[in-house]
């Protein structure tokens, strides 16, 4: 079982989406995913992919799957973490899985309003059953912003102990690297850093894309899963032929036995 995390970077603020979404969508091909866990999905009804099809671009992401004839079947869920009007525009995020889904919910997160942030932010999960394999994916976009960092990760911590045991993946674009004392709790969890476990002589920095500086997006699995997790790399690293590339972040793809 293949996962895909990636931050395909929102429609309205970043150019090219046409073609950013077919490239997507071929690097989630050749990747071989099952799961895909997407961050800054965005649904403007004004943008004019949206005004053609009224999806949000992680429907979109799904259509130009189905087209290739892949996740024929799949089921996306899909949860806005703040709506910036209420005539419909709003930034969150999906998952979209091949794989039965047994659950899901959301946790909205606390959030002190500054300038440096203004973003609502949420963590999204659900129970994925793999060949009778049950296991719990976080899918999370934290604030850039410290203060609401730590209490973005205070909040997940304290969400999760309730499946303390179970397999147990948190995935997403983390806005801090892993020096960072916030992000330095996870490990206080019992939470493994996979790419620091499986890749310690790479840097695997994932941001931003062109000329990738820090890595800030991350997959964390407790120790029940952790061991089953194979291997982890990066994709989207490579532009087009125009020199576009799918995101202004690498996405990862994670790879677990079951």
């Amino acid at each position: 079982m293949k996962i895909v995390s990636w931050n395909i970077a929102n429609y309205d603020d970043h150019p090219r989406w046409i073609i950013r979404k077919n490239l997507i969508a071929d690097e989630i091909i050749k990747s071989d995913a099952d799961i895909i866990a997407l961050q800054e999905v965005r649904f403007n009804k004004d943008h004019p992919s949206t005004k053609a099809t009224y999806m949000n671009s992680a429907e979109q992401i799904l259509t130009q799957l189905q087209s290739e004839n892949k996740f024929i079947d799949a089921k996306i869920i899909t949860q806005p973490a703040m709506h910036y009007e209420p005539s419909g525009f709003w930034e969150g995020l999906s998952i979209i899985s091949k794989n039965d889904i047994m659950e899901t919910g959301t946790i909205f997160h606390s959030h002190i309003n500054n300038p440096k942030d203004m973003n609502m932010r949420i963590t999204q999960y659900s129970a994925i059953v793999s060949n009778n394999f049950v296991f719990f994916l976080f899918n999370t976009h934290f604030s850039n912003e410290e203060m609401n960092l730590r209490s973005n990760i205070g909040e997940v911590m304290s969400y999760t102990d309730r499946f303390a045991g179970y397999p147990m993946i948190l995935l997403g674009d983390m806005n801090a690297t892993p020096q960072n004392e916030n992000i330095h709790k996870l490990i206080m969890q019992g939470l493994i850093d996979i790419w620091k476990k499986l890749n310690p002589e790479k840097k695997g920095f994932s941001y931003p894309s062109k000329d990738p500086i820090k890595r800030i997006d991350f997959c964390w699995a407790n120790e029940p899963i952790a061991k089953e997790i194979k291997s982890i790399k990066l994709i989207g690293n490579k532009p087009d032929k125009d020199g576009i590339y799918p995101s202004d972040h690498l996405g990862l793809v994670i790879e677990i036995n079951s």
